[in-house]
């Protein structure tokens, strides 16, 4: 996936216990020379930047295709997912269609797109599932590539299905957020997966994901801030 233009970019910034970690995770906005609305994602961890990168299509406020590659010392895997729409836009719904490179080769599944969104992963993309995810009080079954056991090369970016949800944060937790994120801000309160359970997520007025809060098992806080933000006038929200 090239981009033809670019209207936005930013990178992400990672804490831990207040002490900056050695993270790269960098996003870019931009329009294909098909004009399809592309969204372009890298997250590298340490010096040999092992990690993994996504590209994704964006369309009618949903991800309708991506693409994820995953390197590290072992080896580099790759993936596509995509809905299958019948509609002249993608709707929540969709088939999703998987494949992705296994150990013993070519590996396709096809999932029954009812209530399950497709998400990959990238912190970019937070906003928009949140703000799909307020919308549905019980929540949704999201597909993402597996990444919670590398050493699995088996499961690696295999689709993997798991129930999320989102409420608004109320009380002094929003009121400090917002101060310190913008006047245009909303806090939420996310149930991701085991390792993200009652995060506090922050999103702006244009679906960006601005800071992202989590206690992990073990007792730390990770905190992510969007900084280094360029914004096109032009573009009025990243979906």
């Amino acid at each position: 996936m090239r981009m033809s233009s670019t209207l936005a970019q930013g990178r992400y910034y990672y804490c831990c216990d207040g002490r900056e970690m050695p993270v790269q995770d960098h996003w870019q906005l931009g329009d294909d020379d098909r004009g399809r609305r592309l969204l372009l994602s890298q997250r590298l961890v340490g010096e040999r930047g092992f990690g993994m990168e996504v590209g994704a299509v964006l369309c009618g406020g949903l991800v309708s295709e991506c693409r994820i590659t995953w390197r590290d010392e072992v080896d580099e895997v790759s993936a596509c997912y995509q809905l299958q729409s019948a509609a002249a836009q993608p709707q929540l719904g969709d088939i999703i269609e998987a494949r992705w490179s296994g150990p013993n080769g070519p590996q396709e599944a096809q999932l029954n797109g009812r209530n399950r969104l497709l998400f990959p992963l990238m912190r970019i993309f937070m906003g928009p599932l949140l703000l799909k995810l307020l919308q549905c009080r019980d929540g949704l079954e999201v597909v993402s590539p597996d990444i919670v056991d590398p050493s699995q090369r088996g499961k690696l970016l295999a689709p993997r299905i798991s129930h999320r949800s989102a409420r608004l944060l109320a009380g002094d937790t929003a009121t400090q957020g917002a101060q310190e994120l913008g006047a245009d801000v909303t806090g939420f309160v996310y149930q991701g997966d085991e390792a993200e359970r009652d995060a506090h997520c922050f999103v702006d007025g244009r679906g960006l994901l601005v800071g992202y809060d989590w206690p992990s098992s073990t007792g730390r806080l990770w905190q992510v801030r969007l900084r280094d933000l360029e914004w096109s006038p032009q573009l009025t929200t990243l979906l």
